[in-house]
This record gives structure tokens, C-alpha cells and sequence, in this order.
């Protein structure tokens, strides 16, 4: 089996579970690739017709906001 000579195995995965950074920043860029992850459309959880990536942006942010209201 051939590896991509390019990886960065050190790099962040979203999904391995690890806490939020104490860095500001990095938090909020953190927190920024989780939100567009949720946003982007998977085979489990596809777009809705008509509906564009940023369109379900919005929607989940309200969603979220009326959530917490």
C-alpha cells in the first residue's frame, strides 16, 4: 500500500476527540471548521432541494439560536 509522502500526520481531526484548544484563536477557528462541517452535505445528511451549502449555514444557526432562546 502506497503513502501520500505529503500527510501531516500531526494534523487536527475533528473527530478524534480531543478538547477545545485554551488558544483563543485557535478555538475559534475550531469552532468555525466544526460549524462548516456540519454545514456541508453528506450521503446520511444530504442538501434539501434548492438549498445551497450557505443556505444551510443559516438555517442551522437559527435553528441553534431558537434552541437556546
Amino acid at each position: 500500500m502506497s503513502v501520500d509522502p505529503h500527510i501531516d500526520l500531526e494534523s487536527h481531526d475533528p473527530e478524534d476527540g480531543e478538547e477545545r484548544s485554551e488558544d483563543p484563536r485557535i478555538r475559534e477557528a475550531e469552532e468555525l471548521e466544526a460549524k462548516m462541517r456540519r454545514a456541508l452535505a453528506t450521503k446520511e445528511d444530504p442538501l434539501s432541494d434548492d438549498e445551497s451549502t450557505s443556505e444551510r449555514l443559516r438555517r442551522i444557526e437559527k435553528q441553534s439560536g431558537a434552541a437556546e432562546s
